[in-house]
């Protein structure tokens, strides 16, 4: 590997969210983010101009694979057949690395103790593991539903590629961050930040899903309440959408829990 590239492999980690440069040898480059925990290793791959990349073993590559072409995966590595692929591959990964598998729950609370550190009368003293410790009233409770909200949001935008679930639309204004298991209801901050429990939904079927009108089953296929006429259902896209975009085994208790919960049947259900 000659210097140019290195600098190649550099710019293009930099560009696509691996941007700090590890100790490297004469033909490896590794990186890795201070927004996320995973590392790669990239060589030059066996043909001109391809790459050879190789993660690090929390990076999910079922889920890394959904959306790539099937052709860049040879067995536990990845080859990128020229630097566009290169930085395509690097920056999926990114947007998994800081959605998967706790990275919300992570920056939700370096987020939330940075906002104590600056607002010391939001607190109390540090406690012996330094953790910060809310005082209870309904303004802390807001200001981490606030900051949880946030995260969850990006979160999702990363892992659905900015995209709605059923439609693909992708204009960040119409998408909302949905929960499948509100977040009222959820025991803790790892289910309340857990990208599985989230859809990212234009706003009519994020509307449609809040209310409990439709629901999926564990392929994905959506279900309509009875409580909508086969002519509403027409006129939301219910003959063209018929199935989430994609679905992974981390959604379905959370699809679930929606179904037994929250779904208003109102009779047998009609999926279209």
């Amino acid at each position: 590997m000659n210097t140019l590239d290195r600098s190649l492999i550099e710019k293009a980690g930099y560009d696509n969210g691996f941007e700090i440069v590890l100790d490297s040898d004469s033909t490896t480059v590794n990186l890795r983010s201070s927004l996320h925990p995973l590392r790669v290793a990239i060589n030059m791959g066996n043909h001109d101009g391809a790459y050879s990349l190789q993660f690090s073993g929390n990076l999910n590559l079922l889920e890394l694979k959904r959306g790539l072409n099937k052709e860049l995966f040879r067995e536990n590595k990845i080859e990128a057949w020229n630097r566009e692929m290169l930085g395509i591959v690097l920056k999926r990964a990114a947007e998994l690395g800081i959605s998967l598998p706790d990275g919300p729950e992570r920056l939700y609370n370096e987020q939330l103790n940075r906002y104590l550190m600056e607002n010391p009368d939001e607190h109390t003293v540090f406690d012996e593991t330094a953790k910060s410790m809310f005082k209870g009233t309904e303004r802390e409770q807001l200001v981490k539903q606030r900051i949880g909200q946030d995260v969850f949001r990006d979160a999702l935008l990363k892992y659905w590629k900015g995209c709605c679930a059923i439609s693909s639309i992708n204009v960040p204004e119409m998408l909302r961050a949905s929960h499948i298991k509100p977040w009222a209801d959820c025991e803790n901050d790892s289910d309340r930040l857990n990208v599985y429990n989230g859809l990212l939904l234009s706003a009519n079927y994020d509307a449609l899903f809040d209310k409990g009108l439709i629901t999926f089953d564990d392929a994905g296929l959506i279900i309509y309440s009875n409580k909508l006429t086969k002519g509403q259902i027409r006129d939301i896209g219910g003959e063209k959408y018929k199935y989430l975009c994609w679905i992974d085994k981390g959604h379905l208790p959370f699809l679930e829990w929606h179904r037994n919960y929250f779904f208003l049947k109102d009779g047998p259900t009609r999926p279209i």
